[in-house]
């Protein structure tokens, strides 16, 4: 098929690096695949650097009649220059956008990364990133084709080696510097744990527009001398920054998913997640890692288990972790199941 794989938004979050591994995906499976992103988005150098086809394309993302209509008609001469037969767009404006630009004989899936429901509709096939999200939108009132395909991991060739924790454990995490994503609710249980006296050292790395608050938070909870700040921290420096960590944490008051809970995992670390949506359908309690409320007192209540566990105990569920992100999460893994829900919804119709 002739698939057109578009995002908007130039950062590069986790639905960016999903599109990015969706049309790599569907290249290894036969596809003509071009991507479609804005001009001066950070994921052009990545396309670069897989080889993968692309097109700039800037276009106003809103639905006031004029300006939709401009972003509609540059859309339909894009599809019909590719001669598309399949459009996936990963946000549910741009799937508004998209359907009124369709050629009769495309079809069209949204990749749902987000609880938003305005533009759902517009699709022929819904893919959901977790099951928090497929019940979302069927609370929504969603009826058409519904898929959970989850995202995926890129494993390193070489598996990660297993390793107890330091003596003085890393307690490491990274996201985008939001309420959202939680950073103040770690900082108040990492001052809740240097209140017990619990030796640890704690590494925040990301940017966003809680930088500053961050950073007061830091000293006004007197954490300054066990915590070091990074800057986000690039696809090319993830490994060495997971593998420092002793245990990985995230948080979040909402996640849809949470892409960095499967890299930790497939780096052989201890993840320590706030039942937050997304993580649940990924750790199972114990198992291949720790769950939390969302609150200070629950996530300092358990990264106090998790510092204490046993060493032989930590390896265990980190040993867990990794056969749960390559058995569930790997490339072949995920590519197979988009192949298979082509094949079901999209291929059959195709002219």
């Amino acid at each position: 098929m002739k698939i057109v794989n578009l995002i908007s938004g130039k950062d590069l979050g986790g639905p960016k690096q999903t599109f990015l591994h969706y049309s790599d995906n569907l290249r290894q499976l036969g596809h003509q695949v071009t991507s479609v992103i804005r001009p001066k988005a950070q994921l052009e150098p990545l396309l670069k650097q897989r080889k993968l086809d692309y097109v700039l394309l800037d276009y106003p993302r809103t639905r006031l009649p004029l300006l939709k209509n401009i972003a509609v008609k540059r859309l339909k001469q894009l599809f019909l220059q590719q001669d598309a037969d399949l459009v996936i767009v990963h946000k549910p404006i741009d799937a508004e956008l998209a359907r009124a630009a369709l050629p009769k004989h495309c079809q069209l899936i949204l990749v749902l990364h987000s609880y938003t429901a305005a533009g759902i509709d517009a699709a022929d096939l819904l893919i959901c990133v977790s099951p928090v999200l497929a019940e979302f939108a069927q609370q929504q009132g969603y009826t058409g084709a519904l898929e959970v395909i989850p995202n995926l991991v890129e494993l390193n060739p070489i598996e990660p080696t297993s390793r107890p924790p330091q003596l003085i454990p890393v307690i490491a995490t990274m996201g985008i510097l939001r309420r959202t994503k939680g950073q103040d609710i770690l900082l108040q249980a990492a001052a809740i744990l240097s209140g017990r006296n619990i030796k640890f050292r704690l590494v925040i790395a990301g940017k966003g527009r809680w930088h500053k608050k961050v950073n007061k938070w830091i000293k006004q909870l007197d954490l300054s001398s066990i915590t070091e700040r990074l800057d986000w921290v690039s696809n090319q420096n993830r490994d060495e920054f997971i593998d420092a960590a002793d245990i990985f944490c995230l948080p979040s008051r909402g996640e849809t998913f949470g892409m960095v809970v499967i890299e930790a995992m497939a780096r052989k670390r201890l993840v320590v997640a706030t039942r937050c949506g997304g993580p649940q359908g990924i750790i199972e309690h114990l198992h291949n890692g720790l769950l939390c409320d969302i609150n200070a007192e629950s996530l300092a209540d358990t990264l106090a288990q998790a510092i204490a566990l046993r060493a032989e105990d930590y390896q265990g569920m980190c040993e867990a972790a990794y056969v749960t992100s390559r058995d569930q999460y790997s490339p072949t893994s995920v590519r197979q199941k988009i192949a298979t829900v082509l094949c079901q919804h999209i291929e059959p119709n195709v002219v």
